[in-house]
């Protein structure tokens, strides 16, 4: 997959535990030929960002919530309970795999079982930019037609959608196993690795595929991607997607995407508005120019991406402590961005406080080394010159 796909960035994670253990803060994360265990545990979504041959990964998750039928929390989930769950959970699968198909020749689909759930994945070449992926993404589930499984207080067949609209997620891969869930946080009773299904394979399955031993771990051929259907990428960009983009129903991940909305390469230059008024001393905004300029610069950044975005708001949130309201005012007040509407800001932000969201997951804002990794901070020290609060605004008052 790294040679033939062009992988530029390491994402790939060396650690038999699991994504659990980050090794006390030290990054995990390692080119394909170092992998020192025997299975590639897990990895990073391959966006096209992270490919010289610009090669997108599309991931669906397939799943049930943990609930009975009468509508109680199932505690421990056991192999029973999956089996008689499977042919309802293979009958979602089938509701996005078939609109899949439509486009896009079985051989290029790969299906995994994870031990619960079902992951149907394929890679395109040729998609431009990230608001195309989340087009073709947020088109592929609406024709689906499938609940949102995510924060479900009842028995669900469908798909986790936030974490399908999440562009920078984490993959079990083929051979990864489930101990996390079963050792640590208990929720199953049961060891099973994630192995490789043909679609063929997974439409004869008559109950759920379980592999109990790393040994009998299927694994396709190859991964082999294929060029963007045009049909697709029209078909996703004519479709009405007026209800996943509406504030009302969430569908992306970010403050609002644009056009260009693929990560920054070092050698891609932000367009940093300066600020032409005067900023008093008891104004939140005076305090985010003198905590850390990264996060002034992409409050002022006129194509911030969907991320920048993201960290700016933790940070507020988080470091500086500040409320829903004064975060929506300081936004409006003094950002540069392009695409700026202030009603889908101020859904996003919400999110941001409001429990059971992807973005209360992680309730403390970015490592430095993430800002330096999408570009967003120049000072590549071991130390940040703006950890501390600084006096000298620097002229940007």
């Amino acid at each position: 997959m790294e040679s033939d796909f062009q992988i530029t960035r390491k994402i790939f994670l060396s650690l038999k535990t699991g994504w659990f253990d980050n090794s006390k803060g030290k990054s995990n994360l390692v080119n394909a030929y170092e992998i020192t265990i025997p299975q590639i545990q897990g990895r990073y979504r391959l966006n096209a960002n992270d490919s010289k041959l610009k090669i997108q990964e599309f991931f669906f998750d397939a799943e049930w919530s943990a609930y009975a039928e009468n509508g109680e929390k199932i505690a421990v989930i056991t192999k029973e309970i999956v089996n008689a769950n499977f042919p309802k959970l293979k009958k979602a699968a089938k509701r996005i795999l078939f609109p899949i198909l439509k486009y896009i020749p079985k051989k290029y689909v790969y299906i995994r079982a994870s031990g619960t759930g079902i992951h149907i994945i394929f890679f395109l070449k040729g998609i431009n930019n990230m608001e195309e992926w989340r087009k073709i993404t947020s088109y592929l589930i609406r024709k689906s037609k499938l609940k949102n499984t995510k924060n479900a207080k009842q028995l669900i067949f469908g798909l986790d959608k936030d974490t399908i609209l999440s562009s920078d997620r984490k993959v079990a891969e083929f051979g990864s196993w489930n101990k996390l869930k079963k050792d640590f946080k208990e929720e199953v009773s049961y060891l099973n690795y994630a192995t490789f299904l043909s679609v063929d394979a997974f439409l004869k399955a008559k109950e759920y595929p379980f592999c109990p031993t790393f040994a009998d771990v299927q694994y396709p051929e190859r991964y082999q991607c294929l060029e963007a259907p045009k049909r697709l990428i029209e078909d996703a960009k004519n479709a009405n997607l007026e209800a996943e983009e509406s504030p009302i129903t969430p569908a992306k991940e970010g403050i609002g995407l644009k056009n260009n909305d693929l990560p920054l390469s070092n050698s891609e230059k932000r367009i940093i508005k300066n600020f032409e008024g005067t900023i008093p001393e008891s104004d939140p905004a005076y305090r985010l120019i003198n905590r850390c300029r990264c996060y002034w610069n992409m409050l002022r950044d006129e194509n911030a991406t969907w991320y920048a975005r993201q960290f700016l708001v933790k940070f507020l949130k988080y470091s500086l402590r500040l409320d829903r309201e004064q975060i929506l005012k300081l936004i409006d007040k003094y950002n540069a961005w392009s695409d700026y509407n202030p009603r889908i800001t101020a859904f996003y932000v919400n999110k941001h406080f409001r429990k059971g969201t992807c973005e209360t997951k992680v309730m403390k804002p970015a490592r430095k080394k993430t800002l330096v990794k999408y570009n967003l901070c120049g000072n590549r020290t071991g130390k940040c010159v703006y950890s501390q609060h600084r006096q000298n605004t620097e002229g940007e008052k």
